[in-house]
């Protein structure tokens, strides 16, 4: 058994024991999806630069140069199927129980809920809604309406620019979710980020803030800045280390 099996092992037997779990991913959980991380080389910063066409602020200033980010960003990667770290976490979640896995992700795509995980708290928002900054209203997102049109859609209230429901940089996290997510992540026997660089803030709380007896494990291709926070490291491929970890949990529960 090699060191990352010992690992795991150790992370499962938490787990199996565990009356609360959550799991924190980023980014590098969708890769595998077709999705690129935004950061890693090349990632979606080494194409366009995110002060341009990922703030607020530059929505506000020039709403049709972020909405041709937009447009790339919804016909590029769409439609994009869950991985099998996705169906990993999904599976998990069936051994323990809905009522005990409880998923927060900095992601987008929705991938988590196609692969049959529930129980998902999205801390960037959800591109399947538009809404307008100005007036607060909301509406499904509609390809033919809202996306393929060169000109970007408008409020039908106030007439703003519409823009989809994720959270841009200079954004407040939706704090409803955020702390509904970090009472979880505080209450969770272990925490288990997957494919984060862990520097997004404050959402990488919910996987470095908890305090003990709440251990704290990664899955992650390399380490990050935090590690020694950690109680486990797994470095390696999730789409490989995760679906050993649901082998090895589905093993001991059924001892």
């Amino acid at each position: 058994m090699d060191t990352n099996d010992e690992v795991i092992r150790l992370i499962a037997k938490h787990i199996l024991k565990a009356e609360t779990i959550i799991f924190f991913t980023g980014a590098g959980t969708s890769v595998h999806s077709g999705i690129p991380d935004f950061r890693s080389d090349g990632g979606l910063w080494e194409k366009f630069n995110p002060l341009e066409v990922a703030t607020i602020r530059a929505f506000r200033k020039n709403p049709d140069k972020v909405w041709e980010f937009f447009r790339i960003i919804y016909e590029d990667f769409q439609p994009v199927e869950p991985n099998l770290g996705h169906y990993a976490i999904t599976e998990i979640q069936q051994i323990k129980g809905e009522d005990k896995v409880h998923i927060a992700t900095q992601n987008i795509d929705g991938l988590h809920q196609k692969s049959g995980s529930t129980d998902v708290y999205e801390l960037h928002g959800n591109p399947d809604m538009m809404h307008c900054i100005r007036c607060s209203h909301e509406e499904q997102m509609n390809y033919e309406k809202h996306i393929k049109p060169e000109k970007f859609p408008l409020c039908p209230k106030c007439e703003n620019p519409l823009k989809p429901k994720v959270i841009l940089f200079g954004e407040p996290l939706d704090m409803d979710v955020f702390n509904s997510a970090m009472r979880v992540a505080n209450r969770s026997d272990i925490a288990v980020g997957v494919a984060t660089s862990l520097e997004v803030f404050p959402a990488a709380n919910i996987l470095l803030s908890p305090s003990p007896p709440t251990k704290k494990a990664l899955f992650n291709l390399v380490p990050t800045l935090y590690n020694e926070q950690l109680d486990y490291y797994v470095e390696g491929d999730i789409i490989e280390t995760l679906p050993t970890l649901a082998r090895i949990l589905k093993e001991l529960s059924q001892k």
